[in-house]
């Protein structure tokens, strides 16, 4: 979200999609405020800090990941205030009809760039980078689950993996030529994160979704087959995030076949980008353009029309809600009426 102020972000949300909340990030205010101080400040027991290249491990927590975790609190108390400043309790839904959407660093990415003492990424240690993980699933199911208490509403985690094409091609950047960074099968990846999703949901967490990179450099190859079909024996993450504008021009065929997939097994597809751009004169012509291209793209991948739009998330994309906050509601307001519409279209 744009800006600096919690307060006004929490109000914009609460306005806006009362019955799935998020938890607000605003980086506009500085180191510490962005997604991998927000996301290290969760962790249990593993105190970090800042170097000139970035996050590294460290024996006691630095200043800036003290400043994370204030902000972080602050972050938390004002989408509360707002909840309880926009409730009504006729009228909006129940505990058991809303999720709190929190979105955090998954672990690999956060393993990638986060250094051990003697700079290289985590990922280089197997131990290491167990210990991450196991620190990460912690904290952030109970800084999660207590918000949603809080809040009066089940949990959904985004796992936010801007780096995982890097790390199963082995491209993730290394502080030398001479120490590169082994790349990770994606079976390997499927898994860990199979069992990560595991761990949040048996600490409380209702629903655990992945959003894998929506770009990639040309020597990362793309795996979303990989994370949209569980490992053998293994659960299955309860939904992918995805990028609605290659989706919808059948640019990305991976990424349409696994979003069948997801969507033939009942599980949620969030789509960033599905409402389409919000212009002024042209509000509902625009919202039924976006509906219909929506319900196209159900057709595309042979998903039932009208069962299928209870699993879709829509959400505007993140340059659309970091413009300002004029722009950020507008942009979740017409998300909220694409959803409102479509059903309607469905029949």
């Amino acid at each position: 979200m744009p800006g600096t102020d919690p307060r006004e972000a929490a109000r914009i949300v609460m306005g806006e999609c009362h019955g799935l909340p998020f938890l607000p990030e605003l980086p506009g205010r500085g180191p510490g405020s962005d997604q991998a101080g927000r996301t290290l400040s969760m962790l249990v027991d593993l105190p970090v800090d800042v170097t000139p290249r970035g996050w590294r491990l460290s024996d006691s927590r630095g200043r800036l990941a003290r400043v994370a975790a204030d902000l972080l609190d602050r972050d938390s108390d004002a989408l509360e205030e707002a909840d309880e400043q926009a409730r009504d309790p006729e009228t909006n839904p129940t505990v058991a009809e809303r999720l709190l959407q929190v979105r955090v660093l998954g672990p690999w990415s956060l393993a990638a760039g986060l250094e051990l003492s003697g700079g290289l990424p985590v990922l280089t240690d197997r131990g290491a980078r167990r210990d991450l993980a196991s620190s990460l699933a912690e904290g952030v199911a109970s800084r999660s689950v207590r918000l949603a208490e809080r809040l009066r509403s089940g949990i959904r985690v985004v796992l936010d993996e801007p780096l995982l094409w890097r790390v199963a091609a082995g491209t993730v950047p290394a502080p030398s030529h001479f120490d590169p960074v082994a790349a990770v099968p994606a079976e390997r990846l499927a898994l860990a994160l199979s069992r990560f999703a595991d761990t949040l949901r048996a600490a409380g967490v209702d629903q655990v979704l992945l959003r894998p990179p929506t770009t990639t450099a040309p020597d990362s190859p793309q795996f979303f087959s990989a994370f949209a079909e569980p490992p053998r024996g293994e659960t299955p993450l309860d939904g992918l995030v995805l990028e609605s504008e290659p989706l919808y021009t059948a640019r990305a065929h991976d990424a349409l076949d696994a979003a069948g997939t997801v969507l033939g097994d009942g599980r949620i597809l969030q789509l960033e980008g599905a409402a389409g751009p919000v212009r002024s004169g042209d509000a509902q012509a625009g919202v039924e353009r976006a509906a219909s291209a929506l319900l196209a793209f159900l057709d595309r991948v042979t998903a039932p029309r009208y069962e299928s739009l209870s699993q879709l998330v829509l959400t505007p994309t993140i340059r659309r809600v970091t413009t300002d906050e004029v722009s950020a509601a507008r942009a979740l307001a017409a998300a909220r009426h694409v959803a409102e519409t479509a059903p309607r279209l469905a029949e």
